[in-house]
C-alpha cells in the first residue's frame, strides 16, 4: 500500500504526493484550542503512539528527553492514541483528538518526535521535522532531509519495546532537526 491509500485508509486524511514524492495535505487541519501557557514557535510534538507492530520506545526515555528539551527553553506538547502512557514531564497532553486536529497539533509545533507511524507522513506534509525513532532505518522510506532517523542498527531488540536506543541518540537528532530550524540548541 502506498502512502496515500496509508494516509487515507489508517487516518481518514487526503493527501497527494509532489513532484519530489512528500506527501501534501489536500485538505486543511482543524486547530483545536492551543494551551495558552506554550508557545508554538518554542514547542515540539511528542508522539507516543506505537507502530503497527506493536513497536514503542519506554516512557522513561520520552521523560528524560523531554527534561532535556526543557534544560533549552523548548516545551513538549504530547499526543498519542489513548493506550499511550502519558508522559508526566509534557507541557500539555492532546488526548481525544481527530485525525485533522492531531494534525493541526503537528502544523503549530517546531517538530515531532515519535515511532515510524503514519503520522510522521502527516508532519512530513506538514513541513515539519521528524525524528523518527525506529528499530531498522530501511523501515523509513520514503525520507526527506529533514527527516532524521533513530535506530537500533547494531542492537538486536528483545521485545517490542525499543529499548536499545538510547536518549542520547534522540537528543542528538532532535539537536539537529533543531538546528535546521536556525535554533542552537545543544541537548
Amino acid at each position: 500500500m502506498d502512502i496515500v491509500d496509508t494516509l487515507r485508509l489508517e487516518l481518514g486524511l487526503s493527501v497527494m504526493l509532489d513532484e519530489t514524492g512528500r506527501p501534501r495535505l489536500n485538505e486543511g487541519v482543524e486547530r483545536p484550542r492551543w494551551p495558552g501557557k506554550l508557545d508554538p514557535s518554542k514547542t515540539v510534538v511528542m508522539d507516543t503512539s506505537p507502530t503497527q507492530d506493536g513497536e514503542f520506545w519506554p516512557a522513561p526515555r520520552f521523560e528524560i528527553l523531554i527534561a532535556n528539551l526543557d534544560s533549552v527553553g523548548i516545551k513538549v506538547v504530547q499526543v498519542g492514541d489513548p493506550a499511550s502512557e502519558r508522559l508526566a514531564r509534557a507541557d500539555h497532553v492532546f488526548r481525544k483528538l481527530n485525525a485533522s486536529e492531531r494534525a493541526g497539533v503537528i502544523s503549530e509545533a517546531l517538530l515531532w518526535i515519535g515511532m515510524n507511524t503514519s503520522w510522521r507522513y502527516i508532519a512530513a506534509a506538514l513541513n515539519k521535522p521528524q525524528v523518527v525513532i525506529v528499530s531498522s532505518r530501511d523501515d523509513v522510506k520514503p525520507s526527506w532531509n529533514d527527516t532524521f532517523i533513530v535506530d537500533a542498527a547494531s542492537h538486536k531488540a528483545e521485545s517490542k519495546t525499543l529499548g536499545p536506543i538510547s536518549v542520547t541518540s534522540v537528543a542528538e537528532a532532535a539537536t539537529k532537526a533543531l538546528k535546521q530550524l536556525g535554533i542552537a540548541a545543544q541537548l
